[in-house]
């Protein structure tokens, strides 16, 4: 029995030093390492911009379908009011020489007054029609009325000569303004035409109306030259000037006239001077409309050719683009009425990528190119501005009259 005992013992105590020798480990190995945690992924930034700046839309933003507004610029109704607001200003060469403002504005129900309203011509509509804005106006050239019957704009187009759309200020009248320098629309007016009308307000644009940089990633550094001081020739007596002030990042307005020099542009409205983060100065043929008569007065007398001038947006052309005291040599494209004003590099390949901010569009005579001109902090270009003229200002009010 004893024997038998032993032999069990010896064969257990045998099968655990196999055990034990066939199964050990190095010491160092007995822990198996936990899995590393994969890294969480940053989340892909909202971009959700205002369609007419590129920036980010603010807290409680009221976009919509935007309004586009024509805005006396003859000397004699200056300062303008809501110059500020626009979020994009056209400027353009009309008839006699003079220009014409355009405003491109948002959230019309919180409108501060805008004006002089004045009439529309046609390469004001034609840049802004894709975009199918309210466009406000007092008058129209029989051109542009051909333009908004052939694009069937309804009543998206509200002329004041067919409709109640602005009041006119007799404080303005008593300071010795002429009538046509006293019209204004604000939120109240267009209020009314909008409910009137049933327009569909709501409808905003799917997309902005430039190329803009995402405003989740840095600013574009221009590749061109310093330009801090900008000066564009409309004609002898029209002249834009720009300076910019490092302060705002803006370029601020000046304007020539004809009465005293060059002044800063001034929104009446609160009392500032009018600035814009993106300047671009395209260059277009610009010529008059040929005249088959008919500019009858209301006691049918011919007033003559009333000089409406032609943009040719066919092929596109020359442009500069000016942003941050920098400048880029650009190609501009229109083409027909639906199509939207676009912008590339100088080669023409490549869309050209816009800084967010507001912006002003000067379509400049292409035989005015050689008096453009812009330079660094060194020179003011507006030193080359011609002298007072007051004669010509008489002139330029002759040349509006005829034309309306």
């Amino acid at each position: 029995m004893k024997r038998v005992f032993a032999l069990v013992l010896a064969l257990a105590l045998t099968l655990t030093a196999f055990t034990a020798c066939g199964g050990s480990k190095p010491s160092g190995s007995t822990t198996t390492p936990a899995a590393s945690a994969e890294p969480t992924p940053e989340p892909t930034p909202v971009y959700d911009p205002d369609p007419l700046t590129g920036r980010e839309k603010p807290a409680g933003f009221n976009g919509g379908r935007p309004v586009a507004i024509m805005i006396n610029n003859i000397q004699q109704c200056r300062p303008q009011r809501g110059l500020n607001e626009a979020k994009v200003l056209y400027e353009s060469k009309v008839e006699g020489g003079i220009t014409r403002f355009m405003g491109l504005f948002e959230d019309y129900e919180n409108l501060p007054d805008i004006g002089p309203v004045r009439s529309a011509r046609d390469q004001f509509f034609r840049v802004i029609m894709p975009f199918q804005p309210l466009y406000v106006h007092i008058g129209r050239s029989g051109i542009t009325q051909q333009y908004i019957d052939d694009a069937d704009y309804g009543d998206l187009n509200v002329d004041g000569n067919d409709t109640t759309i602005t009041y006119w200020d007799q404080n303005r009248r008593n300071q010795g303004f002429a009538q046509e320098h006293t019209a204004y629309t604000n939120s109240e007016w267009l209020q009314k035409y909008v409910d009137k009308k049933g327009i569909d307000m709501d409808r905003e644009l799917t997309s902005p109306i430039f190329d803009f940089v995402n405003y989740n990633e840095p600013v574009r550094a221009l590749g061109g030259e310093t330009a801090t001081s900008i000066g564009i020739t409309h004609s002898q007596s029209y002249r834009t000037y720009f300076d910019y002030d490092t302060a705002t990042s803006k370029y601020m307005m000046s304007q020539y006239s004809s009465a005293r020099g060059v002044t800063p542009t001034v929104d009446e409205n609160d009392k500032e001077q009018v600035g814009f983060n993106n300047v671009f100065v395209l260059f277009a043929d610009i010529s008059a409309y040929p005249y088959p008569g008919g500019n009858l007065d209301k006691n049918g007398n011919d007033k003559g050719d009333p000089d409406y001038q032609k943009v040719d947006y066919t092929f596109g052309g020359l442009g500069y683009y000016f942003n941050n005291g920098k400048c880029e040599k650009i190609r501009w494209f229109k083409g027909a009425t639906n199509e939207v004003l676009r912008f590339t590099d100088e080669s023409g390949s490549t869309s050209l990528k816009i800084n967010p901010g507001t912006s002003y569009v000067g379509i400049v005579d292409l035989d005015e190119y050689e008096k453009f001109e812009y330079t660094g902090p060194e020179t003011d270009a507006s030193i080359s501005a011609p002298a007072a003229n007051p004669d010509a200002a008489a002139s330029d009010a002759a040349a509006e009259k005829v034309a309306e």
